[in-house]
């Protein structure tokens, strides 16, 4: 009953936080990519009004008021849910303390509750903590009659559930966490790699951080493998180390890369937008980013397709700016502060990119990361990123699309070992092989 709407609220009044990068750590120790504030109720008067109906209704419905002595709030965060409800249902009201007192009457519960009593418990959420089952110890030595414990929200640990269940106690949730994705995926809140990756952890809560650690290194790695794959099959990179092409630049090459391929293979072009989110949630993290930034102009698609997927604001930088109008370098907003993550397509020396993080900051913004399809791998691009203190990612590079282009028979033994010594030395290659 109301599970969407009450997850909604949830979610429109920022009581949802996501973290896959960063885990947050509960009371009980437990890490989690994912953290419920339902205390944020309280800030929120019409919110908040929303929830206690949905209370009432339940109350009048399945327990009713009559068979309610007594309201009594569990721990700081359900003293003020247990104001609220009783005041809307015209009972006293109490609440247990998560320890009694080392001075004064060292009272555990404050406010009346005697033998007898038909006690509505009430709490913010179903968790780890451990609270709602030392509430119920609570009232149970007082010789209670605990009619109902009812909770915002749940987390679908089945920690308190199974205690309650155990000790033949009932209860309800106005919503859970299962109910809080799906509405965060029709609203747009949270991207699918997300919604997985919460889902991993309730399968597995306790051993999720360790097992996820373990993976992300041989993700990635198998990405770079996919990525290559990819471009190799829609030709959007092409070999020819015995015959090799001459950049604009005059440098002779193994190589070319044309990534704007993609948008003429969706299903291909899917793939590598997968890709770059499933980095996104895991090795960079979706909450510190604000804003996605493509590349004029290769990187531009890329980004809106990025930005469209986590529901971001996005923006793109032109490589210098306009020399009419309003002199612009970046079409769109960036305000002070924002964390911005640069989308490109392509890394060969770093130099157009590293302007474009430069034009970010100048614009106020923050950049800690750039992400790429694809990088050469040369010296100088890693020493630019470094100098600019910007960390630089990439789906895949060279040496593993080389490795890949040798073992399916794109190219040659001989031509694998030619097309390798490219990135050590780029401007003598040509001459190296004999082609200058």
């Amino acid at each position: 009953m109301h599970k969407a709407d009450v997850a909604r609220i949830l979610l429109n009044i920022g009581a949802v936080t996501l973290n896959t990068v960063t885990p947050y750590k509960y009371a009980s120790g437990l890490l989690s990519p994912i953290y419920v504030d339902c205390r944020m109720i309280s800030s929120f008067p019409k919110e908040r009004k929303l929830i206690l109906d949905y209370f009432v209704e339940y109350i009048d419905s399945f327990i009713g008021r009559n068979n309610v002595d007594v309201v009594v709030g569990s721990g700081h965060s359900g003293i003020s849910l247990a104001t609220y409800i009783s005041e809307k249902i015209k009972v006293r009201m109490a609440y247990i303390r998560a320890a009694a007192k080392d001075h004064g009457k060292e009272n555990v519960v404050e406010g009346v509750v005697k033998q007898d009593d038909r006690v509505l418990l009430v709490c913010d959420l179903f968790g780890t903590e451990g609270h709602v089952e030392h509430s119920v110890e609570v009232l149970k030595n007082l010789n209670t009659h605990i009619a109902c414990v009812l909770s915002i929200f749940d987390l679908n640990l089945n920690i308190v559930e199974k205690y309650l269940n155990e000790t033949g106690v009932k209860y309800h949730t106005l919503t859970d966490l299962r109910a809080l994705l799906d509405a965060a995926i029709v609203e747009k809140k949270i991207s699918l790699v997300e919604r997985e990756e919460i889902l991993k952890w309730l399968s597995n809560p306790g051993e999720w951080h360790n097992l996820r650690k373990d993976s992300i290194e041989k993700d990635v790695e198998q990405i770079k493998r996919d990525i290559a794959k990819v471009l190799l099959n829609i030709k959007a990179v092409t070999l020819k180390p015995t015959a090799p092409y001459k950049w604009v630049s005059g440098i002779f090459a193994p190589i070319y890369c044309d990534n704007r391929l993609l948008m003429s293979y969706p299903n291909e072009w899917k793939i590598i937008i997968d890709s770059m989110l499933n980095i996104i949630v895991h090795k960079i993290g979706v909450s510190n980013i604000d804003v996605i930034a493509g590349t004029s102009t290769a990187g531009i698609s890329h980004a809106a397709y990025v930005a469209e997927k986590l529901n971001l604001p996005m923006v793109y930088i032109k490589s210098k700016p306009e020399e009419h109008g309003k002199y612009t370098q970046i079409e769109g907003k960036i305000k002070t502060n924002q964390k911005v993550l640069v989308i490109e397509d392509l890394i060969s020396t770093g130099g157009s990119s590293i302007r474009c993080v430069d034009a970010v900051r100048k614009a106020g913004g923050v950049v800690d990361n750039c992400l790429a399809i694809f990088t050469y791998e040369m010296k100088k691009a890693r020493t630019a990123f470094d100098g600019a203190k910007c960390n630089l990612i990439t789906l895949s590079n060279f040496s593993t699309l080389i490795m890949v282009a040798a073992d399916t028979g794109y190219i040659k033994p001989e031509e694998q070992e030619m097309a390798l010594e490219f990135s050590k030395d780029p401007a003598g290659w040509g001459k190296k092989m004999g082609f200058e």
